[in-house]
């Protein structure tokens, strides 16, 4: 029987050792951390812009990363990776520059790396709403009013010149 008490005490004290240790583990990893946060949906209403990703550095030291973009279809261009330096403990948006090909709705996969090129996140979705043609009918729309006003003021100036005469 002693045996028996001896063999339990020594499995007992394994199992609560590798709990201690898996409970260190996970705070490290919960503790420090780098990783993109996922926002709300992306309108998008240029034909070039900068799209924001939230990067959260729980590290104490700053960090050097490569944020990389893929788009599900080809409806936007991205460079192949953009160079983003974010501060120990902080929030940063990084802006990666952005071309759109055509309208619609694009879900893009967002991941960091070191700049050695060590994978550091899981991907993340984040969803777009593109509509470049937006842009051109606004502008239109607003250079139309500036020449409707414009031109409506000539008119008035030159009535009341006619008046006074």
């Amino acid at each position: 029987m002693g045996g028996a008490q001896l063999i339990k005490r020594v499995i007992a004290a394994l199992l609560a050792l590798g709990g201690v240790f898996a409970a260190n583990s996970a705070t490290a990893q919960d503790t420090y951390d780098i990783k993109v946060v996922n926002a709300s949906e992306i309108n998008m209403v240029a034909k070039d812009s900068r799209l924001p990703i939230i990067i959260r550095n729980d590290y104490d030291s700053q960090a050097r990363v490569l944020v990389h973009v893929s788009a599900n279809n080809g409806k936007v261009t991205f460079p192949e990776a953009t160079y983003a330096v974010i501060p120990g403990f902080s929030t940063y948006t990084a802006k990666v520059p952005v071309t759109a090909i055509s309208s619609g709705e694009v879900e893009l996969q967002v991941w960091l790396t070191s700049t050695t090129g060590v994978r550091l996140t899981e991907n993340v979705t984040l969803k777009m709403n593109i509509n470049a043609d937006l842009e051109f009918v606004l502008l239109g729309s607003f250079f139309i009013a500036v020449a409707v006003l414009g031109a409506a003021g000539v008119i008035r100036t030159l009535r009341k010149k006619k008046a006074s005469a």
